[in-house]
């Protein structure tokens, strides 16, 4: 296996298989997720410091434990809120956007995810991409898009 630190200095899409959702096709007490072991190694090491992950590496961690989650039937707490907070911490579209297509997978990662604290200024720059994306998918847009925003809008000056 690629040793850790390098692994995040150096990840690119062909890394993603490593840390993917890798599901038996089993759920609850069933699931065996064969990446969940090095992922976990990853997230420990990046709970020390995220801003050593590039945006994808963020991201595709965020997919996959949103995933893990729905499959699960539980979530992982701490690496679903720290990846769910990072990415609308970092904001761009992008990001945010990545964000809303996981946030919902389950209702646990949901929970966990809503629990992200921003500061102001990036909660409102989240906002203005929700707000966007809202914008121009209409009466298309999930129900859950606006108690997001609503989650974050009320955490601004808190």
């Amino acid at each position: 296996m690629i040793e850790i630190e390098s692994f995040v200095a150096s990840y690119s899409d062909a890394d993603c298989n490593l840390i993917a959702f890798a599901g038996n096709g089993h759920v609850g007490s069933k699931l065996r997720d064969t990446n969940l072991e090095y992922r976990t190694e990853v997230l420990r090491f990046l709970t020390g410091d995220l801003n050593l992950a590039p945006d994808k590496l963020v991201r595709d961690l965020y997919d996959a434990e949103t995933l893990h989650s729905k499959s699960a039937f539980s979530v992982r707490h701490d690496f679903v809120l720290m990846l769910a907070q990072e990415l609308l911490s970092r904001g761009g579209e992008e990001n945010v956007c990545h964000y809303l297509d996981c946030v919902f997978r389950a209702q646990d990662s949901y929970f966990s995810s809503q629990c992200a604290k921003l500061d102001d200024e990036s909660a409102r720059d989240a906002i203005k991409i929700i707000d966007t994306v809202i914008g121009e998918l209409g009466d298309n847009t999930p129900k859950y898009y606006h108690a997001v925003r609503s989650t974050i809008e009320n955490h601004i000056g808190g």
